[in-house]
């Protein structure tokens, strides 16, 4: 059974680097340190409301929570069955949607929408932006004074440098230029390549959970194509349709395991966590203190040509389309 939950601090303080924010000062300082100052978008950052919280994906808790194995499937026909149950649905309305705007339904743009609207899926949401985990972080946040965990919320920071924390679109990249190696350098000899391309041609998920751990970058301004020069009718291009993502500045990390929370990935160092694959340094940790909230909103809000709040960081469709008209009245 997946535990969830931390019991106190210094449990986990085990997992994570962490830093206890307890004054005006410290929170301060954590700020001016990191607002505005990722330019590069090498550090991806999450806020939870909740410090006692493991970090685990929406699929994990409902896996096991509902103790779907029970129902004689595996973790993974789970998800891949969700996919095809949202592709399916209306007479393929999904795909009909995605092909609207010249961008196939992969099983990754699939996974996106279901994250967006609250469905489980294996994804969790990071952002580039420091100040939008802030939000996230105080977001329906409830502060009932207690002791030791459960008077903080958390924002954590990975960086996405890390040798063997990967963009999804280094793996996409690493294999079109080995299909296309292969092809050129055996002109003379002919190679079913359809096997290798079905695998990422719409990006199937039963393909890309065997990579285990990975990040899908944000909203790319005219996306990144991918193309096999000597496959001249392929082209693949990524970005993320999604109207969150974009303000947001987010982006999800990938966890195919069933029961492991994203943390026990970055253990530290060799041999020193449940796999020896992915050999990651420690998630950065602030908690802090819950009687901050107030503050913090205060700063996100105030003082801002944009403020960072509910309106921004969740945009409707149905109050873009009103605000349109209201923002003429209220010039006329």
């Amino acid at each position: 059974m997946l535990i969830d939950k931390y019991s106190s601090l210094e449990e986990k303080e085990k997992k994570f680097i962490s830093l206890q924010i307890d004054s005006k000062e410290e929170l301060d300082k954590l700020i001016a340190d990191w607002s505005d100052k990722n330019q590069d978008k090498k550090i991806i950052f999450r806020g939870v409301t909740e410090a006692k919280y493991k970090l685990i994906n929406s699929a994990q808790r409902i896996w096991n929570g509902n103790e779907l194995v029970k129902l004689g499937k595996s973790y993974h026909d789970f998800i891949q069955t969700e996919i095809e149950n949202a592709k399916n649905f209306h007479n393929n309305l999904l795909i009909k949607f995605y092909n609207s705007f010249g961008h196939n339904a992969y099983d990754l743009s699939i996974l996106s929408f279901l994250q967006h609207y609250k469905a489980p899926t294996p994804l969790l949401d990071f952002t580039y932006n420091f100040d939008c985990a802030l939000f996230f972080g105080t977001d329906g946040l409830t502060h009932n004074p207690s002791s030791n965990i459960e008077n903080y919320f958390s924002i954590y920071a990975i960086d996405t440098s890390s040798r063997d924390f990967i963009s999804f679109l280094q793996h996409l990249e690493s294999i079109t230029n080995q299909i296309n190696s292969i092809i050129v350098n055996n002109s003379d000899i002919k190679i079913d390549y359809n096997e290798s391309l079905n695998k990422i041609d719409e990006l199937k998920y039963n393909h890309f959970k065997d990579l285990t751990l990975f990040y899908l970058p944000g909203y790319l301004k005219n996306g990144i194509s991918f193309n096999i020069p000597s496959i001249p009718n392929f082209n693949l291009t990524y970005n993320q349709h999604n109207l969150n993502v974009i303000n947001q500045e987010g982006l999800f990390v990938f966890n195919s395991d069933p029961i492991h929370p994203l943390e026990d990935y970055f253990s530290g160092g060799y041999d020193t966590g449940f796999q020896n694959i992915f050999q990651l340094p420690k998630i950065n940790c602030w908690n802090i203190h819950k009687s901050f909230a107030d503050y913090v909103v205060r700063y996100l809000t105030q003082n801002r040509n944009i403020p960072i709040d509910k309106e921004f960081i969740y945009p409707q469709e149905e109050f873009i389309a009103s605000s349109s008209f209201k923002n003429y009245k209220n010039l006329s």
